[in-house]
C-alpha cells in the first residue's frame, strides 16, 4: 500500500470522529458498577474528551498529538498495531516509530476533525469493571445534529488511566479502532518490504 494509500483507509477513521485511540486490552477484575459522578475512570474521560474536543475545533496537530501522547499507552497501541513485524522493528527505531504514528494521527485527525465537528460528548452511565478493562460509555453529538456512540475501554495505570481501546458505534456496524490500524500498518509493511518502510511512511 502506498503512502496516499494510507491516507486513504484512515479516512475511514474520520467517521470516528475524536475515537482513534485504540488497543485490545487483556486484564482480569471483577464486573462493577460505580456512581459516575465519583468515578475516576469517568472523570478521566470527561477530562480526555474535553481535549480532544478542544483540538477538534481549532483544528491543532499539536493539540492532538498532545492529548494522545498524555491519554493513550502509545506504546502498548503501537506494538499491537505491528502485529506479526513487531519483533522485526529495530530497537533503535522503536521511538522513532512511535513518534510518527502519533504525528501521523494527529496530522490526519486535525485535517479530517473539521468535516465532523463536535458539540458536546455525554457519558452515558457508570463505568464498567469487566475482565477485559474498565469501560466508559459516551455518546458523541455533532454540530450538525448527528450522533454516534462511542465505548471507551481503559487500562489502570499508576497515575490513573490509559485509553487502550475504543469502539465506534455507528449504523452499519461496530469498529474497534486499533486492529483496524494494525491490519493497516500490516498491508503496509508487507507491500513494500519491511517495517523501516513504515516508520519512514510515519514520519513524512
Amino acid at each position: 500500500m502506498s503512502k496516499s494509500g494510507v491516507v486513504r483507509a484512515l479516512g475511514r477513521l474520520a467517521r470516528c470522529g475524536i475515537a482513534f485511540l485504540a488497543l485490545v486490552v487483556v486484564a482480569s477484575t471483577p464486573v462493577v458498577n460505580l456512581n459516575a459522578a465519583d468515578d475516576p475512570a469517568v472523570q478521566f474521560v470527561q477530562r480526555m474528551t474535553r481535549e480532544l474536543i478542544a483540538a477538534n475545533r481549532a483544528g491543532s496537530v499539536l493539540a492532538f498529538s498532545e492529548s494522545i501522547k498524555r491519554n493513550a499507552n502509545v506504546t502498548a497501541i503501537g506494538n499491537y498495531a505491528l502485529g506479526a513485524y513487531q519483533a522485526k522493528l529495530p530497537a533503535d527505531s522503536r521511538e522513532g516509530y512511535l513518534a510518527g504514528m502519533v504525528r501521523f494521527i494527529s496530522r490526519y485527525a486535525a485535517t479530517e476533525s473539521q468535516k465532523y465537528q463536535v458539540s458536546h460528548v455525554q457519558v452515558m452511565g457508570p463505568a464498567r469493571r469487566v475482565s477485559t478493562g474498565v469501560i466508559v460509555d459516551t455518546q458523541v453529538h455533532l454540530r450538525d445534529g448527528q450522533t454516534y456512540d462511542v465505548q471507551w475501554l481503559l487500562h489502570p495505570t499508576s497515575g490513573g488511566y490509559k485509553v487502550r481501546d475504543a469502539k465506534v458505534q455507528v449504523l452499519l456496524g461496530d469498529y474497534w479502532m486499533t486492529p483496524f490500524l494494525k491490519d493497516l500498518f500490516e498491508k503496509y509493511i508487507a507491500e513494500n518490504g519491511s517495517v523501516q518502510a513504515l516508520v519512514i511512511a510515519l514520519n513524512r
